[in-house]
């Protein structure tokens, strides 16, 4: 009884925790670069072994999802064009480096900004960096070359760092299209990188489809949430029987 109850608990919180995360796909879909994020369940060895008939049940029909872990789809999205001085948009799978409170950021977003100081920085405020660090823009309109040289007033600032990501699933997502990259996690410079000024990359998500998902994990939760009550009020009905026996 215990193992049935606490696999139908996990699968319920597994399902909840994958609409949670569906919907901060569509929430975000309209936000440049974003990565889609994909919930993973998986059957812990716990409860594979759980052999009573109504565990079996729920493994056959669907249900036995106890654990669920979140992975980053890093699928590039298409690139559209914006005619924005400041919109700069990565081809292949590359990573614009920013100045993070306590370490280097990676992103794809590149809806960049110039701050009141003058520095070129993301949409969500932190510097991006160029091969000589932060870029200081001044006054001018930047051009900004397919290699990521930028240019203002003819002169030449600096050229915006680009790195790959050799082993993207050490990256840890933090949200506003943001990532940090654990110490065992290989980033390199990228020296043939491909930039695209006044163009942008949209989210990789497709709302219809993760609605689709969304509408799964509903049933599913659903599914195991009338399991649940139907368990309880047999255990209810045996316990009531054997009252009456004693």
């Amino acid at each position: 009884m215990n193992g049935t109850m606490s696999l139908i608990e996990a699968t319920m919180r597994a399902d909840a925790e994958a609409v949670r995360v569906i919907g901060h796909n569509i929430a975000n879909s309209q936000v440049a670069g974003y990565r889609r994020q994909i919930p993973v369940a998986a059957l812990s060895s716990t409860f594979a072994a759980a052999a009573d008939e109504a565990a079996v049940h729920m493994q056959a029909t669907g249900l036995s999802a106890p654990t669920t872990h979140v992975e980053t789809d890093l699928r590039a999205g298409a690139l559209q064009s914006t005619g924005r001085a400041l919109d700069v948009a990565l081809e292949g799978s590359g990573f614009f480096v920013l100045q993070g409170a306590t370490g280097a950021l990676l992103t794809r977003r590149g809806d960049l900004q110039v701050s009141a100081e003058g520095t070129l920085t993301a949409a969500t405020g932190e510097p991006i960096l160029g091969e000589q660090g932060p870029i200081e823009i001044g006054i001018g309109v930047p051009v900004i070359a397919a290699d990521g040289t930028i240019r203002v007033n003819d002169e030449s600032i600096d050229r915006l760092r680009v790195v790959q990501v050799l082993n993207p699933e050490g990256l840890q997502y933090l949200g506003n299209g943001l990532f940090s990259a654990s110490d065992s996690t290989a980033v390199v410079n990228q020296e043939q990188a491909l930039l695209r000024q006044g163009f942008l990359e949209s989210s990789n998500i497709s709302p219809v489809g993760e609605m689709v998902q969304m509408m799964e994990a509903m049933r599913r939760f659903e599914s195991a949430q009338r399991f649940a009550r139907g368990y309880d009020q047999m255990m209810e009905k045996a316990i009531s029987e054997l009252g009456k026996v004693g």
